[in-house]
């Protein structure tokens, strides 16, 4: 356990914008404007989103003064009554047998569930208990299952549609993601039809087929991108990856490259070299104990909430000689092994117990080297902006980011900020400052690039 860390320098509640591109420029973008010279993503947003342009000054709370505090007040406090989108929620199968659930945000709600105050509770619970599957857990706030009738009008929405991947063992109810789906619907006047596609087990998912997610898991965002593709072919598709859903985001379109549908991606506080990054997670006196032991007791939880599925029964198959990223193995969820689940203390005892033998790796280090989306940053060919705080305490600054490896590629813009946190920027009203910034530059990318 590495000493108790403090980092003097990134204290403050001024912060920077440092644009990183490639050191011969990035690529350029044509416009829809054909009269006009096609752009890069920095002149995109040097030109067209000045809070984001090279060099930009931005002010947080000054209470909360270092990545931190910043993080603590975005996952401690209560953001219910400031960031209250509606979701409903569909049920997606895969081709694996496996399913996770997609909650489409749905601003009509408001006026369907309009009310003096507030919104209309014993409407939206009447109509949540005539949707709600058997055997099914009970939703987050302002969430129901879709019905037959609803789920027909999604694929006719003619909207760009915006992706969403969450962070570790979240999804669409954390507080950030809540915050960003807010701004995404109010930006452009509902220029964006907004998806949160949940990872398998999370936000009361079940899980159908004893897989879990990993850092390698991209086939459901895969198979849900191209579904969506198919349904409307010339609508813009694209991808927005928080935290760990960053992770997801990288790896996909570093294995896809030209191939993507999406028209563009956008990845916050990605843990790009997840070897790097566990160090400080795991290793580091403070944020072991401010921010792992949390992050594996949600782990835990979804061992112990889905055990009736995840739990080995002897078949033929899931032996360990037979496990790899693409065909995991379901010999290590005994029931005595998920029962240890809640004894352990940090992410790294969980990936060493049950992620990495699941995945086929001697254990969790060796499994984060392989599976660090870094290893394939150079194949990416969509846009992508990537934006991540310097004193994330989670990912952590130079020597945590792989930052030249991150710039070597000119279809990417790293942006790195001084002051943030983990996704926070919570400025002097509480509010996640970049996630309006990260829905302002989405919208431009739309209605300016072809």
């Amino acid at each position: 356990m590495g000493l108790p860390t403090f980092a003097p320098r990134s204290w403050g509640y001024r912060g920077t914008i440092t644009h990183r591109p490639h050191e011969e420029g990035l690529v350029k973008l044509p416009l829809k404007d054909k009269e006009k010279e096609p752009v890069t993503l920095s002149d995109l947003l040097n030109e067209h989103v000045p809070e984001l342009k090279d060099g930009a000054r931005f002010y947080l709370h000054p209470y909360l003064y270092n990545g931190i505090l910043q993080t603590m007040y975005l996952y401690g406090a209560d953001f219910s009554q400031q960031y209250k989108p509606f979701y409903g929620r569909e049920i997606v199968s895969y081709s694996d047998g496996g399913v996770s659930t997609a909650d489409w945000a749905m601003r009509e709600w408001d006026d369907l569930y309009a009310a003096p105050e507030g919104y209309n509770k014993e409407k939206f619970d009447a109509d949540a208990a005539k949707t709600h599957p058997e055997n099914w857990p009970r939703l987050q706030p302002n969430t129901r299952f879709l019905d037959e009738e609803e789920l027909a009008k999604i694929p006719k929405d003619t909207r760009p549609l915006i992706v969403v991947a969450h962070g570790l063992a979240g999804g669409s109810h954390e507080n950030i993601i809540r915050a960003l789906v807010t701004e995404l619907l109010s930006v452009g006047n509902g220029q964006f039809n907004v998806v949160v596609l949940n990872s398998r087990g999370c936000a009361r998912s079940k899980i159908a087929n004893k897989k879990l997610f990993s850092a390698f898991h991209t086939m459901d965002i895969r198979e849900f991108i191209n579904r969506e593709h198919a349904r409307q072919p010339e609508r813009k598709i694209y991808g927005l990856g928080f935290s760990f859903g960053s992770v997801i985001f990288g790896n996909y379109l570093g294995e896809e490259g030209d191939k993507s549908p999406l028209s563009g991606a956008v990845c916050c506080a990605g843990p790009w070299d997840m070897f790097a990054s566990s160090k400080m997670l795991n290793d580091d006196f403070w944020i072991s104990r401010l921010f792992g032991k949390n992050l594996v007791k949600h782990l835990s939880r979804l061992l112990h909430v889905n055990r009736k599925e995840l739990e080995y029964d002897g078949s033929k198959g899931d032996d360990v000689e037979d496990a790899s990223p693409t065909n995991p193995a379901s010999h290590i969820f005994t029931k005595e092994n998920l029962a240890r689940a809640s004894t352990m203390a940090c992410t790294r005892d969980f990936d060493n117990f049950f992620t990495a033998p699941a995945l086929g790796f001697k254990n969790a280090n060796d499994y984060y080297k392989a599976a660090s989306p870094v290893n394939i940053v150079g194949k990416i060919r969509v846009p992508t902006l990537l934006i991540n705080a310097l004193d994330d305490p989670m990912v952590g600054a130079e020597g945590f980011l792989p930052i030249e490896k991150l710039r070597s590629n000119k279809h990417i813009l790293l942006c790195t900020t001084d002051i943030g946190g983990h996704l926070a920027y919570l400025d002097k009203n509480y509010t996640p400052w970049m996630a309006g910034r990260v829905a302002e530059f989405l919208s431009k990318m739309d209605t300016l690039v072809a």
